[in-house]
């Protein structure tokens, strides 16, 4: 009868949505129809239930590819990993003609995989056993041995729960997005924005010395114990258009992570992955560098480590996006040579690690957090061992580049002369860097020939460092040779747009 399937079709609903978890997509109770999703691994599960007799086979198909139809037009709902479709029919009988090869056919011409259920009365018991193999749940018992009068009294009740449930549900994705205010993501804005006016006032922001005398990453200075170096670097910004690009990013990805986390774990997730990314670019980048790029490439590992942790609301939100936005930084960097791509990186490593330290709120998990905690400091301490390692065993001239950098800061030229003179017999791959400092001290010492034919080998070795093209523009000015000098300045402001030193030379002799 009408109302033993009915009954069926939402107490069945009411199992799977209360007690199985599965989440509600549409409902309809006029209709008699139903659409659930479950996510199991990598996969998703979408299960259209419907109370309908199905009379022919040909009806079948029809009604199966009107389904297909409406699960493409909300295909966005289901981006980032293949849909299992579960079609499940509740009816008195079943169809007249044979129906059963109707779901390869099916599955077949819309290239994506389908499982049919048919629960007519005959065959309850067997379809219901199946579905619930299918998704390795265990069995509900559906009592039907009830009076027609006493289905009719607990349908609405199961209607309004389900209802209920919807409701929940929704609320509970809204409050995943809501979680946390972004205090600390208002105060980092600040402080950044804070030491940057500083800087500017006291010296020049894109000033290599300036950098380095307030706490930028400089290998050297770290060799010698000055570690603090690596969090002080992460409040340091090389010009105006280098602050402006990370404190937008900031605000968007930090105002959206600690949303979702909340302010303290957001607090540690951006220490963190600044942290790892600093640790990286020590072991991979023998440059100065500073920014809070690697933090800020935390912030994607974290909204990274969502989308394992709750897929399909990843994709239905932000993931390709995300990933679009990922992907393209990433090769931004591999295509810029000043980008310092072991920060990138290793902060979104880092940041991918340090959430999983922490998690989602309300998703504690003690024995995979203090794993994660143990592979961060694991990896941590092995990159700072490498980094340290390998500048101080094998990279010959790494420590003459920064006692002749401390000398010509002293103004002790001779000595500098004589200390890289000796060491450019073996340079190892700080050639450039000697050469550059030599070419200074010479400079110095008004012996402009010697300055002249270093800095020209040191362009020959690293095209794209900006101070010496600077350098050599000034060289080639003080001998007349303005279209030299006009060509080497030209390209100094090119590659540092931000130094208005390299400006303001090719301005005057353009």
């Amino acid at each position: 009868m009408f109302i033993e399937q009915e009954f069926y079709l939402w107490k069945l609903t009411y199992d799977l949505v209360v007690a199985q978890d599965f989440q509600v997509l549409n409902m309809s109770a006029e209709r008699g129809e139903v659409w659930l999703e479950k996510e199991q691994g990598w996969q998703t599960h979408v299960i259209r239930l419907s109370h309908k007799q199905i009379n022919w086979r040909n009806e079948l198909r029809r009604d199966l590819e009107k389904s297909y139809r409406q699960l493409s037009q909300n295909k966005k709902l289901f981006r980032g990993g293949k849909v299992q479709f579960h079609v499940l029919y509740v009816s008195e009988y079943p169809p007249v003609e044979e129906w059963e090869n109707v779901e390869s056919d099916i599955s077949s011409s819309q290239n994506n995989p389908i499982s049919i259920y048919y629960m007519d009365d005959e065959n309850k018991t067997v379809e219901k056993k199946k579905l619930y193999e299918a998704f390795q749940l265990e069995e509900p018992i559906i009592d039907q041995q009830v009076s027609e009068s006493e289905m009719e009294a607990m349908l609405p009740y199961l209607k309004q729960q389900l209802v209920k449930k919807q409701q929940d549900q929704r609320r509970q994705v809204l409050s995943i997005f809501d979680y946390g205010k972004p205090q600390v993501t208002y105060f980092l804005l600040a402080v950044n924005v804070l030491i940057f006016l500083y800087i500017e006032w006291v010296g020049e922001s894109t000033s290599v010395d300036t950098l380095i005398q307030y706490g930028a990453k400089f290998n050297p200075a770290i060799m010698d114990g000055e570690w603090w170096r690596i969090a002080t670097s992460m409040f340091l910004h090389i010009g105006f258009l280098h602050l402006f690009m990370n404190m937008f990013a900031l605000y968007y990805l930090g105002t959206a992570v600690e949303k979702l986390y909340g302010t303290w774990r957001f607090t540690w997730i951006y220490v963190l992955s600044g942290l790892f990314g600093g640790v990286a670019s020590f072991m991979l980048n023998p440059h100065v560098a500073a920014g809070a790029s690697g933090a800020i490439f935390g912030l994607f590992g974290s909204l990274l480590f969502f989308g394992v942790q709750h897929k399909q609301l990843f994709f239905r939100t932000m993931g390709w996006n995300l990933i679009f936005i990922v992907i393209l930084n990433i090769s931004f960097g591999l295509l810029v040579p000043q980008i310092d791509n072991g920060a990138h990186i290793g902060g979104m490593v880092g940041g991918f690690i340090a959430t999983a330290t922490v998690r989602m709120p309300k998703q504690m998990n003690k024995p995979k957090q203090l794993a994660a905690l143990a592979v961060f400091l694991l990896l941590i301490s092995s990159m700072a061992f490498t980094g340290y390692k390998g500048l101080f065993n094998n990279e010959k001239g790494f420590s003459e580049v920064q006692e002749t950098h401390d000398l010509n800061q002293s103004g002790d030229y001779d000595e500098v002369i004589e200390i890289t003179s000796e060491t450019l017999a073996d340079p190892g791959r700080y050639e450039a860097a000697l050469l550059f400092n030599r070419s200074f001290a010479y400079l110095q010492k008004g012996e402009t020939s010697e300055a002249k034919e270093d800095l020209l080998r040191v362009l020959e070795l690293s095209p794209k460092m900006a101070e010496a093209h600077y350098n050599l523009a000034l060289l080639y000015q003080q001998v007349g040779e303005e279209d030299k000098a006009a060509d080497h300045a030209e390209r100094a402001a090119d590659i540092n747009p931000d130094q208005e030193d390299f400006k303001e030379l090719y301005e005057n002799l353009r």
